[in-house]
């Protein structure tokens, strides 16, 4: 079956491999674009549109943003934000537009997803601008920038087509006051193997009625758990690692401990954070940019911990979120208006501010050194200050997934087989690894 892969291992990525040469080459899918004339001035008023996923407060924070830059940016820049509502709803419309040579000059999407746009000559490569003597970022990429979300970007054989933005990672939420009145601390939990937590989760059913823990992703927990072994759910290449020891070994422990009452999936609640904040589960891993989704309404005091790990297994959690990326289906002009914009997006006081007023992490490493980060910490009560140290600490060992085409319906195929033997709906560990095998297989060699 034909499979649309990227051409470089990831494991060759390095940040420093995005500072190539300012574009001598013209650029892959677009041969009738010279890059060695990159626009650096903005003679006549430009517009340009971000498409985007963001939806109430996080839309609120970016449209402020977005005033602020059309205000103060002197090049007359003007930039309009555009929703096209969920995740799966913008994806569809990316490339829908795309096929028809229609897509605005920023998109904010996942890397799986601008994997077939760069195939087609649709993505920007903006090298050129990064390496730029008169506009350029690369020294900031490469200092201050949070280098995985900057190699999540550069997959495409050390090109910068994209720049990060929406990221997160995820961390344990923990009902405090429900953990002490079963006998622990938090610190009891630092550092947590999954041995512990099942300690705890069972102390929680017997002696609270309610789960211990669960995870707010199922696909992230099949793929955060293969991780720890040092496997990535689909390689660079194609290959599919399902059918092995240690996926049997791991779904079996989950699937027991679910089954016991110690654990539990979303289900129909889709999100553990409504459970989280009706306390009817202990504790759950989910994404730091879901916090806002928590209402304790001041019933509970909340803690918050590292993902826990397998005994003998290294720790892995997923970083996440879309990124900025430039189109090849607008004018010179609108391509440099767009770096500008990013440019100001990313700098280290809007990084910042867009981060802890959104939930997402900021994307530089400076921006902990702002009194906008250093306030939310220092507040207190503050959930994203309790969040903020945990989630740089696992960005220590977050991994990304590799770009591989139609990633995320390979992610939803394992969301659905996680989910189905965890009720017991498969209840043959073999079954689970031959459907979930075949399934994926053909979910990422889908055109």
């Amino acid at each position: 079956m034909k499979r649309k892969f990227l051409a470089m291992a990831l494991a060759t990525v390095m940040t420093a491999s995005i500072f190539v040469g300012c574009g001598s080459d013209k650029k892959e899918g677009a041969s009738d674009k010279d890059t060695t004339k990159l626009v650096t001035e903005i003679k006549e008023p430009v517009t340009i549109e971000m498409w985007h996923y963001m939806n109430g407060k996080q839309q609120e924070v970016l449209n402020g943003l977005i005033d602020e830059f059309n205000k103060t940016n002197g090049k007359n820049i003007t930039v309009k934000g555009v929703s096209q509502g969920s995740i799966p709803d913008l994806n569809k419309k990316v490339v829908t537009a795309s096929q028809s040579n229609s897509l605005p000059a920023i998109i904010n999407v996942y890397p799986d997803v601008v994997t077939g746009l760069i195939e087609g000559g649709k993505i920007f490569d903006l090298s050129g601008y990064v390496n730029s003597p008169e506009v350029g970022m690369a020294e900031d990429i490469k200092n201050d920038f949070i280098p995985s979300f900057v190699e999540e970007v550069s997959q495409w054989e050390g090109k910068q087509y994209g720049m990060p933005l929406t990221k997160s990672t995820e961390v344990v939420y923990v009902n405090k006051t429900l953990l002490e009145k079963l006998g622990y601390k938090v610190e009891d939990i630092q550092n947590m193997t999954m041995d512990k937590l099942i300690e705890v989760s069972k102390k929680a059913k017997e002696k609270l009625d309610i789960p211990g823990f669960g995870f707010d992703s199922s696909s992230n927990a099949f793929i955060s758990s293969l991780k720890m072994d040092g496997k990535d759910f689909v390689e660079i290449d194609g290959k599919v690692n399902v059918d092995n020891d240690w996926v049997k070994e791991y779904m079996k422990f989950y699937q027991e401990n679910n089954q016991k009452g110690y654990l539990r999936i979303p289900g129909e609640d889709k999100y553990l954070s409504g459970p989280f904040s009706n306390q009817k589960v202990l504790m759950y891993q989910g994404s730091t940019a879901g916090a806002s989704h928590i209402k304790t309404d001041g019933k509970f005091e909340i803690a918050v911990v590292e993902a826990p790990v397998f005994k003998d297994k290294k720790n892995a959690v997923i970083q996440q979120g879309a990124s900025l990326f430039v189109t090849n289906d607008v004018k010179a002009e609108q391509q440099y208006a767009a770096y500008e914009f990013i440019k100001f997006m990313t700098n280290k006081e809007n990084s910042a501010k867009f981060a802890v007023e959104t939930g997402y992490l900021p994307v530089r490493k400076s921006s902990a050194d702002t009194d906008t980060v250093k306030k939310a910490i220092e507040k207190k009560d503050s959930l994203y200050g309790a969040i903020y140290p945990v989630a740089q600490k696992s960005l220590e060992y977050s991994y990304y997934t590799p770009a591989v085409n139609n990633a995320q319906s390979a992610r939803n195929v394992a969301m659905e087989k996680y989910d189905a033997f965890m009720k017991g709906d498969i209840k043959d560990i073999d079954t689970f690894v031959k459907e979930l095998q075949a399934d994926v297989t053909t979910s990422i060699g889908r055109k």
